[in-house]
């Protein structure tokens, strides 16, 4: 059954539209928009994980041709940050790793120095670094759902707001960054080192990463929103309702459950709020056999649709979201997320995994279920540690499966 937002959260939505001094933009207008941002994701997906570019890692060639194709396409539809010959270029050095972050802008039309930041890395991993995919002499790590598809969903919805008929009010900082898979080098050095766009007039930050993958057969229409409590209820209601329009199980999880494992780690570290959009790592993960040919490309496009959904809503909000400092544990409503989870994939792909592991599975279902059966009243520091390990266990258990497995 597709997820369906609360009436109360779509309300709350609708009234922060509403109470816009100068919107500009109709619901109709964002619905056309939204189905704009679902085009045009093949290609880029393609070309940035083709063998050609060898992984895209960072200072090779691979990583040279990319930034020239995506500044290409980044020209047909924002303006530069910078300035000189490679004006959409912001090369940096940092720990040791050389790398160039691409940062585009659409300007405002109300609120030109608001902006909403849009990212993904572009990124993987070079050459006979990754572990081998279904073919044990294929060592070119593709890259194709990390983050090949992130890229073409931010490339997707900048092309859909750019055609809108009317700007936004808020500006929207675009931003692919270089250099994540050594340690988040990009995303770090921007927010710590040269934020082109200061930190503060970032009202908030749509991370895309790992899109279109599946992890098992029966999460296959799921994805992940994690982190958006860090927004507060204007943030988390912009997303809830963005899921609620679109064809995905939207599964909502607290900041926590990102590990710090992409770009949005340094903006939320800095106080920005944040929401990251991603799958999860599957037995495809930083494997060669994360190839094109693995991404769900309906999944993909529902994704690109929710970010836009999203990105939109925050550029068009009444007030920016304020940041609220994410919990270190999980929150009753994770361990209910976690809980549906497992519900479906049990029955339906348990065979998948070796005995031992099903064993662990099961037991860890047979242990969540007392908790969410308890209420949030019930729920404390050992539920939400519980919840927490059982997270991490399921994810590596996972990544453990074959890639092509199903």
């Amino acid at each position: 059954m597709r997820w369906k937002p609360r009436p109360l959260v779509v309300a709350l939505a609708t009234l922060s539209f509403a109470a816009a001094p100068a919107l500009a933009l109709t619901d109709a207008q964002i619905d056309v928009g939204a189905k704009q941002a679902t085009r045009g994701l093949k290609g880029p997906v393609k070309k940035l994980a083709s063998k050609r570019l060898a992984g895209r890692d960072n200072d090779t060639e691979g990583s040279r041709l990319a930034q020239r194709y995506l500044v290409k396409r980044l020209a047909k539809i924002s303006e530069p940050l910078g300035t000189g010959s490679d004006p959409y270029l912001q090369p940096f050095l940092r720990d040791g790793d050389a790398g160039a972050n691409l940062l585009a802008v659409i300007r405002g039309a109300e609120l030109p120095e608001e902006y909403v930041l849009l990212g993904a890395h572009y990124d993987h991993l070079g050459v006979g670094e990754c572990d081998p995919g279904p073919n044990p002499n294929d060592l070119i790590c593709n890259g194709a759902t990390d983050n090949a598809a992130g890229t073409a969903a931010v490339l997707a919805v900048a092309k859909a707001v750019a055609k809108l008929p009317e700007p936004p009010r808020r500006s929207l900082l675009i931003a692919l960054w270089d250099a994540e898979e050594d340690g988040l080098e990009g995303s770090e050095y921007y927010a710590e080192e040269s934020p082109v766009v200061p930190l503060a007039q970032i009202v908030a930050y749509v991370n895309l990463d790992l899109l279109g993958a599946t992890l098992i057969p029966s999460l296959a229409s799921n994805t992940f929103a994690i982190g958006s409590e860090t927004g507060g209820a204007v943030l988390r209601d912009l997303v809830d309702a963005a899921g609620g329009r679109q064809q995905i199980d939207l599964t909502p999880l607290s900041y926590v459950f990102g590990q710090g494992r992409s770009d949005y780690a340094p903006f939320g570290a800095a106080g920005v709020p944040i929401v990251f959009f991603g799958d999860g790592s599957s037995g495809c993960y930083h494997t060669a056999g994360d190839e094109p040919s693995r991404v769900d490309w309906k999944k993909l496009a529902e994704q690109s649709a929710v970010a836009f959904r999203t990105t939109i809503g925050l550029t068009e909000a009444a007030a920016p979201p304020a940041f609220v400092a994410p919990l270190a544990l999980p929150t009753y409503a994770d361990a209910v997320g976690l809980q549906g989870l497992l519900d479906l994939a049990i029955p339906a792909d348990l065979p998948l995994f070796p005995m031992t592991v099903q064993e662990e599975i099961v037991g860890v279902a047979e242990l969540i279920d007392p908790i969410v059966e308890a209420g949030e009243a019930a729920f404390d520091n050992s539920d939400a540690a519980y919840v927490l390990a059982s997270a991490g266990l399921l994810i590596s258990h996972l990544e453990d499966l074959p890639c092509g497995a199903f």
